[in-house]
């Protein structure tokens, strides 16, 4: 019994759609202002999205009299009725994949029947006296004629609309990947339950013997049909953005502890050339990166840009090795723990340079981390993280002397 209340809960369903609808419609806008509005599709199904969670808040959030009082008696149902129907036609759209067009938008079965019922809808709203239009669904209102077109005539174009998108979203489910199609699966399950549930109504709505009292045919058992409905569209709709999030955090992840591994190799290249930081704002300076993967590609240039700069210590510190044979002829040809200690070495020359006042002579040195002269991004980035990591454990095995560039 508690679980049967809580799916039958307004509130509950209705702040899941309105969250599910209008976050669905924040997810699809930054791509679309990024294509400045020029994807047909991506434009129908955000607007879909944004009237559909609108019609959702019209329906049960605002006051009618509010919006009634500005306009007429009536006029929030219309409302949110207009929101639905165009929110659900611009879904069909999008679904089959044919943006609505201006010189074909007459002969659409979705926008004819969509104009036609709403129209009808106000027709007979004006039809009906001012005590009349604030109707709901009980016997009072139910027993005039007026009242059932109008539940009727909405109630056919409900039928439709959730009936088409169920089926198309049924049609999609058989192509793409897994998610895509477990998504579309739970959504056109839910469609089509909500497209029962508004025949139901309809039946419930004309049949004067199914409200009499005691009818085990009931408006709550629909309704309760038409909440788990919406729970299952929600939670179909709401798969794709929880895997894109799942996504982003763990890339993020992946390119903050990128960006983390070359600190070491980072902040002591930087202790010597403080130009090597790229121009940023100040406020952004010193506080933790918002777009990791921006940051690790700015990170891995200046690195590569440092190491440049230090190439005359690195010439001095390969002559040194190679006379005691511990590395090759030039800096090339030092790889791995040798590359390390060879960076190091170079690293406490230039320190050793700063405090006698002199400087190297600028020969230039040739020094990949990764795995030769053609290597891409990510195999020098995995080299210049491998040499952070190693000049770590080194000053970490040090001592303090080794981080201010002393030798032992």
């Amino acid at each position: 019994m508690t679980v049967r209340w809580w799916l039958a809960d307004v509130k509950f369903v209705n702040v899941l759609a309105v969250v599910t609808l209008l976050g669905g419609t924040a997810w699809t806008l930054p791509p679309l202002i990024r294509q400045r509005f020029r994807a047909p599709l991506r434009l129908h199904l955000c607007l879909s999205l944004l009237l559909l969670g609108t019609g959702n808040v019209l329906s049960q959030l605002w006051d009618t009299a509010l919006l009634d009082g500005l306009l007429f008696t009536g006029a929030t149902k219309l409302a949110y009725n207009l929101a639905f129907f165009t929110g659900l036609c611009l879904m069909v759209g999008f679904l089959r994949e044919r943006p609505l067009q201006r010189r074909t938008l007459w002969t659409r079965p979705e926008v004819v029947m969509c104009l036609s019922c709403f129209t009808a809808m106000v027709l007979v709203t004006a039809l009906m006296p001012p005590r009349l239009r604030d109707h709901t669904f009980t016997l009072p209102y139910l027993d005039d004629w007026r009242v059932r077109a109008f539940y009727d005539i909405g109630g056919v174009y409900l039928v439709f609309g959730y009936a088409a998108c169920g089926v198309l979203a049924a049609w999609h489910a058989r192509r793409g990947r897994l998610m895509r199609q477990v998504s579309l699966s739970i959504v056109s399950v839910g469609l089509l339950a909500l497209s029962l549930s508004c025949v139901l109504r309809i039946l419930w709505v004309n049949c004067r013997a199914c409200r009499g009292y005691g009818h085990h045919f009931t408006y709550a058992n629909i309704f309760l049909l038409g909440q788990v409905a919406t729970i299952a569209v929600c939670a179909g709709l709401s798969i794709p953005c929880f895997a894109s999030a799942a996504q982003f955090l763990r890339e993020r992840a992946v390119h903050r502890s990128r960006f983390r591994e070359l600190a070491e190799l980072w902040q002591r290249l930087v202790a010597f050339y403080p130009e090597l930081v790229l121009d940023q704002p100040r406020g952004r300076r010193w506080l933790p990166p918002l777009d990791y993967t921006s940051a690790v590609y700015r990170r891995y240039v200046e690195c590569r840009d440092g190491l440049t700069r230090l190439s005359p210590y690195l010439h001095l510190a390969s002559e040194e090795a190679a006379s005691r044979g511990a590395a090759g002829e030039n800096a090339g040809a030092a790889t791995g723990p040798d590359l390390v200690r060879l960076v190091d070495r170079a690293l406490r020359l230039r320190g050793e340079a700063d405090r006698a006042g002199t400087a190297a002579p600028a020969t230039p040195a040739f020094l990949a981390p990764g795995a030769g002269h053609d290597t891409d991004y990510e195999s020098d980035l995995a080299g210049l993280m491998a040499l952070s990591r190693g000049l770590r454990e080194l000053r970490s095995a040090s001592g303090a002397d080794a981080s201010h560039g002393v030798p032992s």
